[in-house]
């Protein structure tokens, strides 16, 4: 580079030097680098309107990507009571449409016989999946491998599926499970040598060693009708309550067993032996129950709950030792241990204590035959005659006698305990009361009795999940109507015809022109109002929305449900013309929005819908290699290279400058001395002498 030998100052000679050199250099810059930083200005306002298109596509994208297939197909329920008289109940149920899984899409599910563990399947034997009307996917094992190797390579096929293993008593089995919903989505294998045991063909009458287990199924919806309902019980989860405790009170070794409904039984040793020790323990466990400690004021309570609600979920617990009074029966009743037949008690060799709930009796026990004994009989009549809320029997197990106790009356949810001395020691029995009892939901839709563990009653009418809250009565008739929800279509309509109007008028703004008013002036225009890319979305956009759609019993495109273009490119929407076409023909008007082909590749294929079909346009024009990203990256690349020309051209106008600056300080420098030397030479002459004539 250049660089300058001089100080650039007008009294170095008679140039100036500064505003020379300054003079050429915006000369220079202005014909090779104001052409480069114009362009760059374009280029970036250019990229900024792209990032503004985006972010209307994008806007426009999401709200079409709301308008789900449940929007345009929505149904409602309506829930009355016609019945009569001044004690109606009022909202003993609600209903919500198609949030069941039985109207759900199901995906095939086939399963293979048991595979004994160890099963070594060969290397190189092949197996190819089909599923649907797709080209099969062919997997060869690349070495022996066990069944979980088989899995793996499946997965690792990409061939629609979905493998697993599942056990059982009988061996590992093989699961495959299409990856793709609906009828239209069936699995068909075919299989050679180690492998062929995993072959399947519906089709084929031959035996197969795989199993349908989960039958395909497509997406439907609830079953319009009007229904007659009537709620007799409400389902209930149990509830037990112990004894009360004295605060702080401590409990000898001993375990507890629990049992929940069809659960295995779960064995609890609490590691500290209070009663917050035991709560804490049969939470940590996996009982299927929950444990409160609740207080009356005086004494603490152990309160257990059951998880899940339902007759099949009644719990029974088991104590031993220290933890026998925290004992649950099913049957409510607290049973003693083993007596022996004819069994008889010393009179005043010790006594018994009855306690029920937080009541304490004791027990006056009579020897009714004055025998000088009492036997378990004349225990039985004792407490019996105390009045206190408990009938005791005898059973017997086939080898020893059991007495028996039962609440009953007010304290038929109380907990019971006994405790005896002396003698009556054996008999020293204790166990939960039952606040609340296992039940079911009981209900009759159209006369036909129903039975739910849950007040969630799913899969009884095809697409409806009834939600019970209250138990009705005979002077009710309440009814369950079901229909079509004319206002959800109306609202997805307006929703999507909003949706694009909005886009449009985006667009608009960027690629508006606006002719000048005054003569010679030029027209002003918006970032990309000539931009070919821009008018090329906007023409596939509207080409979706004039396409007609196949199966719709007579609706086959907007116009025919009153969406319609206006001359400024926006839609509108005529709503009685909707109107009537949702009340004619309510499912056309699903599938002309959300219709989807079977041939889930066939992405341009007429039965798609229009907001099915705007969803793979919208994903294909917002895509990495979309229209907008790569005009984007190519408008990104040129402003790099314009970036790097003007840092080029900065480069060459620098070292001109020096250039430049060098030149004119060195021409200055001569002048200065051709200056000074013509005044030495004018001086000189002047000093000759002059000749006279």
């Amino acid at each position: 580079m250049a660089t300058s030998t001089g100080t650039i100052s007008t009294s170095a000679g008679p140039l100036d030097v500064s505003t020379l050199v300054s003079q050429l250099i915006s000369a220079e810059s202005q014909s090779q680098l104001t052409p480069l930083t114009t362009q760059a200005s374009s280029y970036n306002t250019l990229i900024s309107a792209y990032g503004n298109l985006k972010g209307a596509m994008s806007t426009y994208q999401s709200a079409i990507a709301a308008l789900t297939a449940a929007s345009f197909s929505s149904q409602k329920s309506t829930v009355s009571n016609s019945g009569t008289g001044t004690t109606l109940t009022t909202d003993p149920f609600t209903a919500d449409v198609n949030s069941d899984n039985s109207t759900k899409v199901l995906a095939q599910k086939i399963q293979s016989d048991g595979v004994s563990s160890g099963t070594i399947f060969n290397g190189g034997d092949s197996i190819a999946i089909k599923v649907g009307t797709n080209s099969p996917t062919f997997i060869t094992l690349k070495a022996n491998a066990t069944l979980a190797g088989v899995r793996d390579a499946i997965n690792a096929g990409n061939a629609g599926v979905t493998a697993s293993i599942v056990t059982d008593g009988t061996g590992d089995h093989l699961v495959l499970e299409s990856n793709t919903g609906g009828t239209a989505n069936t699995i068909k294998v075919t299989a050679n040598n180690s492998l062929s045991r995993f072959a399947y063909d519906p089709s084929s009458s031959s035996s197969s060693q795989m199993s349908q287990t989960q039958a395909p199924r497509d997406a439907s919806k609830a079953a319009s009708g009007t229904y007659t309902v009537a709620v007799s019980q409400l389902a209930q989860t149990q509830k037990l309550s112990s004894i009360g405790f004295t605060p702080g009170q401590t409990f000898g070794s001993g375990v507890l067993a629990i049992k929940t409904g069809t659960g295995s039984t779960t064995l609890i040793n609490p590691t500290t032996n209070t009663l917050q020790g035991v709560r804490d323990a049969i939470n940590s466990s996996d009982a299927g129950v929950n444990a409160t400690i609740v207080s009356d004021g005086t004494n603490d309570h152990l309160v257990i709950t059951a998880k899940d609600s339902g007759a099949a979920n009644t719990v029974k617990i088991t104590g031993t030792g220290g933890y026998s009074a925290f004992t649950f029966d099913p049957s409510g009743t607290v049973t003693s241990p083993n007596v022996a037949t004819n069994q008889t008690y010393g009179p005043a060799n010790g006594g018994l204590t009855l306690k029920v709930g937080d009541t304490t009796s004791t027990i006056t026990l009579n020897d009714g035959n004055n025998d000088g004994s009492i036997s378990l009989s004349e225990v039985m009549a004792s407490i019996n005659a105390a009045g206190a809320n408990v009938t005791a029997s005898i059973s017997n197990d086939g080898t020893y006698d059991h007495l028996v106790l039962t609440p009953t009356g007010s304290a038929a949810t109380s907990a019971v305990s006994l405790t005896g001395t002396g003698d009556y020691t054996g008999l020293t029995m204790s166990g939960m009361g039952q606040l609340l009892k296992a039940q079911d939901a009981k209900l009759s839709i159209d006369g036909v009795s129903v039975t739910s563990a849950s007040n969630t009653v799913e899969n009884v009418i095809s697409g409806v999940t009834l939600n019970l809250a209250k138990v009705t009565t005979a002077s009710d008739n309440f009814t369950l109507n079901i229909s079509n929800d004319t206002s959800g279509i109306s609202s997805a309509a307006n929703t999507f015809v909003s949706a694009y109007n909005t886009l449009v008028k985006a667009v608009s703004s960027l690629t508006k022109q606006t002719p000048s008013t005054t003569l010679g002036e030029a027209d002003t225009s918006s970032p990309l109002a000539s931009e070919s890319s821009v008018q090329t979305i906007m023409s596939q956009l509207r080409s979706t929305l004039f396409a007609s759609v196949d199966g719709g019993n007579g609706i086959s495109s907007l116009s025919d449900i009153g969406i319609s273009f206006q001359k400024d490119g926006t839609l509108a929407l005529d709503a009685a013309k909707l109107s009537t076409a949702a009340t004619n023909n309510f499912a056309g008007i699903a599938n002309l929005f959300s219709g989807t082909d079977p041939d889930t590749t066939n992405t341009t294929s007429s039965k798609n819908g229009i907001v099915t079909k705007l969803t793979t346009l919208m994903k294909s024009i917002l895509s990495d290699d979309g229209i907008i990203a790569t005009k984007t990256n190519g408008l990104q690349a040129s402003l790099k290279i314009n970036q790097d020309r003007q840092t080029a051209v900065q480069t060459r106008l620098t070292n001109m400058k020096d250039a430049y600056t060098n030149q004119f300080n060195q021409l200055n420098v001569t002048l200065a001395s051709m200056q000074a030397t013509q005044s030495y030479l004018t001086q000189q002459l002047a000093n000759l002498p002059k000749v006279s004539s």
